[in-house]
Protein backbone atom coordinates (compact mmCIF):
# COMPACT_ATOMS: atom_id res chain seq x y z
CA UNK A 1 0.00 0.00 0.00
CA UNK A 2 0.88 3.32 -0.70
CA UNK A 3 2.12 5.20 2.83
CA UNK A 4 1.15 8.41 1.37
CA UNK A 5 -2.81 7.53 -0.07
CA UNK A 6 -3.49 3.60 1.25
CA UNK A 7 -3.68 2.84 -2.40
CA UNK A 8 -3.33 -0.86 -2.92
CA UNK A 9 -2.00 -2.05 -5.99
CA UNK A 10 -3.32 -5.83 -6.65
CA UNK A 11 -1.63 -7.81 -8.85
CA UNK A 12 -3.82 -10.16 -9.64
CA UNK A 13 -3.38 -12.76 -12.74
CA UNK A 14 -5.08 -12.12 -15.96
CA UNK A 15 -7.98 -14.41 -17.41
CA UNK A 16 -6.52 -16.09 -20.80
CA UNK A 17 -9.16 -18.45 -22.42
CA UNK A 18 -8.30 -20.57 -25.08
CA UNK A 19 -8.77 -24.18 -26.76
CA UNK A 20 -7.87 -27.39 -28.00
CA UNK A 21 -9.23 -27.64 -31.49
CA UNK A 22 -9.81 -30.91 -33.12
CA UNK A 23 -10.31 -31.93 -36.81
CA UNK A 24 -10.31 -35.02 -38.20
CA UNK A 25 -8.18 -36.59 -34.99
CA UNK A 26 -5.47 -33.78 -35.37
CA UNK A 27 -4.78 -30.93 -33.01
CA UNK A 28 -4.38 -27.47 -34.15
CA UNK A 29 -1.32 -25.56 -32.85
CA UNK A 30 -0.30 -22.12 -33.63
CA UNK A 31 3.44 -21.09 -34.01
CA UNK A 32 4.01 -17.75 -31.90
CA UNK A 33 4.48 -14.73 -33.57
CA UNK A 34 5.68 -12.83 -30.64
CA UNK A 35 7.90 -13.23 -27.55
CA UNK A 36 7.89 -15.17 -25.26
CA UNK A 37 8.86 -17.84 -27.31
CA UNK A 38 8.66 -16.73 -30.74
CA UNK A 39 9.02 -19.40 -33.01
CA UNK A 40 7.63 -22.39 -31.09
CA UNK A 41 4.02 -24.09 -30.75
CA UNK A 42 0.88 -23.51 -28.61
CA UNK A 43 -2.74 -23.76 -28.43
CA UNK A 44 -4.62 -20.45 -29.72
CA UNK A 45 -5.34 -18.64 -26.90
CA UNK A 46 -5.64 -14.38 -25.99
CA UNK A 47 -6.73 -12.31 -22.96
CA UNK A 48 -10.54 -11.79 -21.97
CA UNK A 49 -11.94 -8.96 -22.61
CA UNK A 50 -14.19 -6.97 -21.16
CA UNK A 51 -17.46 -8.10 -22.30
CA UNK A 52 -16.60 -11.05 -23.09
CA UNK A 53 -16.96 -14.74 -21.59
CA UNK A 54 -14.05 -17.05 -21.96
CA UNK A 55 -15.83 -19.08 -23.98
CA UNK A 56 -16.68 -16.55 -26.38
CA UNK A 57 -12.55 -15.54 -25.98
CA UNK A 58 -11.65 -19.15 -26.75
CA UNK A 59 -13.79 -19.28 -30.25
CA UNK A 60 -12.14 -15.37 -31.01
CA UNK A 61 -8.94 -16.40 -30.42
CA UNK A 62 -9.28 -19.63 -33.04
CA UNK A 63 -10.78 -17.38 -35.98
CA UNK A 64 -7.69 -14.58 -35.02
CA UNK A 65 -4.71 -16.69 -34.72
CA UNK A 66 -5.70 -19.71 -37.02
CA UNK A 67 -8.60 -18.80 -39.24
CA UNK A 68 -10.57 -21.12 -38.21
CA UNK A 69 -14.28 -21.46 -36.67
CA UNK A 70 -14.36 -24.04 -33.79
CA UNK A 71 -17.36 -25.22 -31.78
CA UNK A 72 -16.86 -25.66 -28.20
CA UNK A 73 -17.58 -29.01 -26.64
CA UNK A 74 -16.43 -28.97 -23.16
CA UNK A 75 -14.26 -27.02 -20.90
CA UNK A 76 -11.40 -28.64 -19.80
CA UNK A 77 -10.12 -27.03 -16.60
CA UNK A 78 -8.90 -24.22 -15.05
CA UNK A 79 -5.02 -23.79 -14.71
CA UNK A 80 -2.69 -21.39 -12.20
CA UNK A 81 0.01 -21.69 -10.18
CA UNK A 82 2.08 -18.93 -7.56
CA UNK A 83 4.13 -17.46 -10.28
CA UNK A 84 1.68 -17.12 -13.03
CA UNK A 85 0.47 -13.83 -13.67
CA UNK A 86 -2.49 -15.38 -15.92
CA UNK A 87 -5.66 -18.30 -15.21
CA UNK A 88 -5.66 -20.46 -18.49
CA UNK A 89 -9.22 -21.13 -19.20
CA UNK A 90 -8.99 -23.93 -21.40
CA UNK A 91 -11.88 -25.72 -23.76
CA UNK A 92 -12.34 -28.57 -26.06
CA UNK A 93 -13.67 -27.86 -29.56
CA UNK A 94 -13.70 -28.65 -33.01
CA UNK A 95 -13.20 -27.16 -35.88
CA UNK A 96 -16.20 -26.90 -38.15
CA UNK A 97 -14.98 -24.07 -41.01
CA UNK A 98 -11.89 -22.54 -41.95
CA UNK A 99 -8.12 -23.98 -43.24
CA UNK A 100 -5.35 -23.06 -40.53
CA UNK A 101 -3.56 -20.23 -41.93
CA UNK A 102 -1.27 -17.89 -39.31
CA UNK A 103 -2.86 -14.16 -38.95
CA UNK A 104 -2.57 -11.65 -36.43
CA UNK A 105 0.25 -13.18 -33.88
CA UNK A 106 0.69 -16.56 -35.48
CA UNK A 107 3.60 -16.89 -37.77
CA UNK A 108 1.91 -20.41 -38.79
CA UNK A 109 -0.68 -22.87 -37.87
CA UNK A 110 -1.19 -26.64 -38.47
CA UNK A 111 -3.25 -29.37 -37.79
CA UNK A 112 -0.73 -32.09 -36.51
CA UNK A 113 -1.06 -35.71 -35.63
CA UNK A 114 -1.21 -36.59 -31.73
CA UNK A 115 2.02 -38.64 -32.18
CA UNK A 116 3.76 -36.29 -34.02
CA UNK A 117 3.67 -32.98 -32.02
CA UNK A 118 6.17 -30.03 -32.29
CA UNK A 119 8.00 -28.42 -29.26
CA UNK A 120 5.36 -26.69 -27.36
CA UNK A 121 5.84 -23.41 -26.44
CA UNK A 122 5.53 -23.95 -22.35
CA UNK A 123 5.38 -26.06 -19.61
CA UNK A 124 1.65 -26.21 -19.15
CA UNK A 125 0.85 -26.41 -22.62
CA UNK A 126 2.12 -30.56 -22.44
CA UNK A 127 0.26 -30.15 -18.78
CA UNK A 128 -3.00 -29.71 -20.57
CA UNK A 129 -2.62 -32.48 -22.98
CA UNK A 130 -1.23 -34.85 -20.54
CA UNK A 131 -4.64 -33.74 -18.69
CA UNK A 132 -6.84 -33.90 -21.95
CA UNK A 133 -5.42 -37.66 -22.65
CA UNK A 134 -5.61 -38.69 -18.78
CA UNK A 135 -8.21 -37.43 -16.99
CA UNK A 136 -8.21 -37.60 -13.22
CA UNK A 137 -11.21 -39.33 -11.92
CA UNK A 138 -13.21 -36.94 -9.98
CA UNK A 139 -12.85 -37.28 -6.31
Amino acid sequence: ACTACDFVFYRDPKPVAGVLAFKNKKLLLIQRGNEPKLGLWSFPTGYVDIGDTPAETAVREAKEEADVDVELDRLLGVYSNDSRTVVLIIYVGRIIAGTPAGRAEALDAHLFALDALPELAFDHDSRILDEFFHPKADS
